[in-house]
């Protein structure tokens, strides 16, 4: 086009070649920040070039819409701002840029050695039509003590008068989530109370947003009420009036003493009939003594025999056999996941796809910390199931980092995202988007997915949506820097244009200009708000989108 086809075929090639230098740096740059720098920046021009390449096929689109014209108006085309003369000195201008950093930064890789101190193949892993699928039928190993015990002294509590609050507590990935649900749907459970709720806290311990949502769980339905606690208070006791209720708050991360002691346990403690209760999940002690009525109860890590056959679900779920050479060193990777269900699911999830003794020694044999606790045990036990990723699950994983924590994911949303970004190559004859469906349901088999079903909305269509647990959502966050909110680029004072991936809310929409300083390379923008009219500030980060979801404004869509 206009004498600029060589160059723009020579950076398509050298897109092509970034892409295979970006997977195999990858795990170098885990471990050495000079490599990470220079991944990063050559990811950031390898976004410029996408863009060039952007502008030219959207230059020989608006030529070809305009191809059927009269000469004299494609005539006066060349003295206009869309002139071919000018589209071509201002490409050559931005080719040139592009392919002289490019140069640059494949000289210092050059001479730094960078590609050679990098010895690892990509690992080529067929692509899997089977799965397995973490639903109800999954069984449970490992915490029937534990449901008796809670779903026992929950019951007991009938004649108390004020509602009692019976705390879970462990650390992240150790099943209290889990253990709740199987208290929650127990039958006994079920016929004792009037009313069920649950309620996913997280980080958001808003007492607005936490009343509005008992509200609507009580009566099935949406609180269009203004936020006013006295109103709501007033609303909260008449739904749920003298009724026994069981109210499951998950996830819960707030110390602050007054919140729950000032505002939130006059409101919730004072309501219903005698024998209701809460029960709350959460990783702190703090919370747990903060909030508890009842001694917590606190659950532990799983014993050698439940630690196995939640790690051989995983592992033979796709019907393979266990040989005994196999069973050995499973055993041995099990003893390393320290009785974790989360871990000893990824790792099941891994191994799974496995047949060959060597693969699975090189595996217990990796470099699994022994010794460190907590969350920081599990996650290096994620970072290599992580590291066992095809570059393109890697990618489609670390853009889950947009999202914020316990959010509900939307499969066929989150594939077109990923097709939107590139993140899908295609591979012989196969769909696009079913090559995406394959990516997600190994995301699901192997843990870094969780909680899919499907949902039946009521003009008849159904969508699967699944989540993300939390310690999956740290490791997104950890493997990339390419996704940030607003709160965390206002907390950082740091600028848009190192963002490729955002989430906002109406309130962050109106931040976006005062953090526009420069040109950004912003690629997806979602923005869940419903009240939002106003999107000329989207101006200012449209250039370079590949994908925009706005649902009330039905101003969704993907770039190709």
């Amino acid at each position: 086009m206009f004498g600029l086809e060589n160059d723009r075929q020579t950076l398509e090639r050298q897109l092509l070649a970034i892409e295979c230098k970006l997977a195999n740096a990858e795990e170098r740059s885990e471990t050495n920040r000079y490599v990470k720098s220079w991944m990063k920046e050559l990811k950031s021009v390898a976004y410029k070039a996408d863009n060039v390449l952007d502008d030219f096929q959207y230059e020989a689109l608006r030529r070809q819409s305009k191809s059927n014209e009269s000469t004299s108006r494609m005539v006066l085309g060349y003295i206009t701002r869309h002139s071919p003369l000018l589209f071509r000195f201002e490409m050559s201008r931005k080719l040139k840029n592009v392919l002289k950093k490019i140069n640059k930064l494949v000289e210092e890789m050059n001479r730094c050695d960078l590609e050679n101190s990098v010895n690892r193949e990509e690992r080529q892993n067929p692509w899997r039509q089977t799965h397995s699928k973490l639903d109800e039928t999954t069984k449970i190993f490992g915490r029937d003590d534990d449901k008796e015990v809670v779903v026992k002294l929950l019951l007991d509590q009938q004649d108390q008068r004020r509602v009692q609050v019976l705390p879970i507590i462990g650390m992240g990935g150790l099943g209290k989530t889990t253990l709740a649900k199987m208290v929650y749907n127990d039958q006994g459970v079920h016929q004792h109370f009037k009313l069920k709720m649950w309620h996913c806290v997280s980080d958001n311990f808003d007492v607005i947003a936490l009343l509005k949502s008992i509200i609507e769980l009580a009566v099935n339905g949406r609180c269009d009420m203004p936020d006013t606690i006295e109103l709501l208070r007033k609303q909260l006791e008449k739904v749920i009036g003298q009724n026994r209720f069981m109210l499951v708050l998950d996830d819960v991360w707030n110390e602050d003493e007054s919140k729950w002691e000032d505002v939130l346990k006059p409101l919730l403690c004072s309501i219903g009939g005698s024998g209701s209760v809460i029960l709350v999940t959460t990783r702190s002690q703090k919370v747990a003594s903060i909030m508890q009525t009842l001694r917590p109860r606190k659950i532990t890590c799983l014993n050698e025999q439940d630690s196995w056959e939640v790690f051989a679900q995983n592992a033979y779920s796709n019907g393979g056999q266990e040989e005994i050479e196999l069973t050995s060193i499973g055993r041995c990777i099990v003893n390393k996941c320290r009785g974790l269900p989360l871990a000893l699911r990824t790792m099941g999830g891994l191994l799974g796809s496995y047949q060959q003794v060597q693969e699975w020694k090189a595996i217990e044999e990796s470099n699994i910390s022994e010794n460190v606790r907590g969350k920081y045990e599990i996650m290096s036990i994620l970072k290599l199931s992580y590291k066992h990723l095809s570059y393109e699950m890697k990618q489609c994983f670390a853009f889950l980092a947009v999202f914020p924590k316990d959010y509900e994911m939307d499969k066929d949303k989150l594939i077109q995202l990923w097709m939107a970004n590139g993140f899908i190559q295609e591979k012989g004859t196969m769909d696009l988007t079913r090559k995406g469906e394959i990516i997600f349901d190994e995301l699901v088999w192997r843990s870094f997915l969780q909680d899919k079903q499907e949902c039946k909305h009521r003009y008849g269509y159904v969508t699967v949506n699944c989540k993300m647990h939390d310690l999956m959502h740290d490791l997104a966050k950890y493997v990339t820097d390419e996704c940030a909110s607003i709160e965390e680029l206002t907390q950082q004072k740091a600028l848009l244009k190192d963002v490729s991936h955002m989430q906002v809310t109406e309130t962050e929409l109106q931040l976006i200009s005062g953090l526009c300083k420069g040109r950004t390379y912003l690629r997806t923008l979602l923005s869940p708000s419903e009240y939002y009219k106003d999107y000329k500030v989207l101006l200012q980060v449209s250039a370079s989108l590949r994908a925009l979801h706005c649902p009330l404004l039905q101003l969704s869509f993907a770039r190709p």
